[in-house]
């Protein structure tokens, strides 16, 4: 095999990084990050772009305004299309009472933000990377002087010491239907776990209702968040990876806190 060839073993893959809850709000005991990975958007791009044509559904679709029939009909069959595609969704959630961003962060959320969006995209490789992955980001904040999206490429490929993300560019999720289904599903899960910790007074009929429906799909009873028991537990994963869910707890892990607190430059 020629030098020129080489291309053809090179592996690639698209992540789709997406946030929810609000990091300066005291309102939102929760913050989560999470990202869909697939090594072939444009397939399950095709099958969302038809299930907006079936519906002629144009709006953005979010969890939060999953309030209406044709929204969720919509959001239904977006789930759907992902469960049909070689595509995974991961996310780590921050329960904000436990985590003291004064001594940790400085009281800069920014950097919280940052922090965990690294320690999400290494959740999603191996120790020794077999792809270079293209990093989509729904448009977060960024302070004057900060480049997100530089810091977090020499962050990862620093750490692994190869070239595991070519590139980084934060968008506006209307402008991509997978950062929208990232966000329906890490809006679901949070969702979740605000029922089971009692921060859900009166339901959205139609949250409740995609709820249930992803129950039914995955074969959950009660929750992502409770085991066969019944107990609460910290984790969800779907056979194969294909969902994943995190709460991270500081106290648990010194491996786990040096990951979360301290990526640095």
């Amino acid at each position: 095999m020629t030098t020129n060839e080489y291309f053809k073993d090179i592996k690639t893959c698209f992540c789709f990084l997406d946030e929810t809850g609000l990091l300066y709000s005291n309102r939102d005991k929760f913050f989560a990050i999470g990202l869909i990975k697939c090594q072939r958007p444009q397939k399950l791009y095709r099958r969302l772009r038809k299930i907006r044509d079936i519906y002629n559904y144009r709006e953005e679709l979010k969890w939060f305004n999953l309030n209406r029939r044709i929204r969720f009909d919509v959001a239904r069959n977006f789930f759907n299309a992902f469960l049909a595609e070689d595509a995974k969704f991961n996310c780590i959630i921050l329960d904000k009472d436990k985590l003291d961003f004064e001594k940790h962060f400085q009281n800069n959320l920014y950097k919280v933000y940052r922090n965990f969006s690294i320690v999400l995209l290494k959740l999603i490789f191996t120790k020794e990377p077999e792809e270079i992955a293209i990093v989509l980001a729904d448009d977060y904040f960024s302070p004057e002087g900060e480049d997100f999206e530089d810091s977090i490429r020499g962050i990862i490929n620093h750490h692994y010491q190869k070239f595991v993300i070519a590139g980084i560019c934060q968008i506006n999720s209307k402008s991509s239907d997978i950062l929208q289904l990232t966000d329906l599903i890490l809006g679901a899960m949070l969702y979740d776990l605000k029922k089971q910790s009692g921060l859900i007074q009166t339901q959205n009929a139609y949250k409740r209702k995609f709820l249930n429906f992803l129950y039914q799909k995955l074969r959950i009873k009660k929750s992502f968040f409770r085991n066969r028991f019944g107990f609460r537990a910290r984790n969800y994963v779907l056979s194969g990876d294909k969902i994943r869910a995190t709460i991270f707890d500081p106290k648990r892990s010194i491996s786990a806190k040096k990951n979360f607190l301290n990526s640095k430059e």
